[in-house]
């Protein structure tokens, strides 16, 4: 799961870059690709119970409803957010310090024109 949990992060995170770089007004659109993902993380998320306090998953149960919100009503913004601040918010709890620190000395190493 956890090779699972990264491809995802890194989608969302994708989805982001795009629409602010390119000043792509599809998110909504653009997003629709990781909705399988999403939702094998959820019913994972939800079946493991990590004995986390029960706001915690009606949150992420909130979250899902505002993606369905945004789906309907085509709302970038909040299929942003619900995106980039809820789901990827839960995938970090799953992402090891190593993982991060590897992705930043790969992005820092490009930056300064070297291999990574």
């Amino acid at each position: 799961m956890e090779e699972k949990i990264q491809e995802l992060y890194e989608s969302i995170n994708f989805l982001g870059f795009h629409a602010t770089y390119h000043r792509d007004n599809n998110y909504v659109e653009n997003s629709k690709g990781v909705f399988s993902q999403v939702q094998e993380f959820v019913q994972w998320f939800m079946e493991q119970r990590f004995e986390l306090e029960p706001e915690v998953y009606e949150n992420l149960l909130d979250i899902l409803k505002d993606c369905e919100t945004a789906l309907k009503e085509h709302d970038n913004v909040l299929m942003m957010d619900a995106l980039e601040q809820g789901i990827s918010g839960y995938l970090e709890m799953f992402l090891s310090e190593e993982y991060f620190r590897e992705k930043e000395t790969a992005y820092v190493g490009e930056l300064k024109g070297e291999e990574s």
